[in-house]
């Protein structure tokens, strides 16, 4: 399997292709570190190595600082808040069906697709069942963007 095949394979198997649709949006990403960035989003790679511009670094300690450009690797990201006004399910399939239109779609790829969907509308569901709880302390965040996991 070769290098595209590879990020092709990651991008069809994981929510790094909701991650990816967030070039030029605005969005906080929460590091490992406890120091979180918000920013503009400029790139996304399969591996979600993340660039973003015109960025807000405030690390654990509170203490924010401006940075016109930022480089963050995939490992050391635990949170990408994605924002209430993207439909995700409609972001996955645009960026998934440009990977598979172009060749005969294989039982492979339509079975990725498929898990990927079933993976958002799972997420859905959590979301939908929260609202419907009574809400506790740490779950809703100040920003009001969805959170996925990494």
């Amino acid at each position: 399997m070769g290098i595209h095949a590879r990020s092709r394979h990651r991008e069809l198997n994981t929510l790094t292709c909701l991650v990816m649709k967030l070039e030029g949006w605005k969005t906080t990403v929460e590091l490992q570190n406890d120091a979180y960035v918000s920013g503009l989003v400029i790139e996304v790679d399969a591996k979600m190595n993340m660039q973003m511009k015109d960025a807000w670094y405030t690390d654990g300690n509170g203490r924010t600082i401006r940075l016109d450009l930022f480089h963050v690797r995939g490992r050391k990201i635990r949170y990408v808040h994605i924002p209430d006004k993207m439909d995700m399910m409609e972001a996955i399939r645009e960026r998934v069906a440009p990977l598979v239109r172009h060749r005969k779609v294989g039982k492979k790829s339509h079975i990725a697709l498929k898990r990927t969907e079933q993976t958002v509308r799972r997420f859905y569901r959590q979301q939908e069942g929260e609202h419907h709880q009574q809400p506790q302390q740490g779950e809703a965040g100040p920003s009001g963007h969805q959170t996925l996991l990494h």
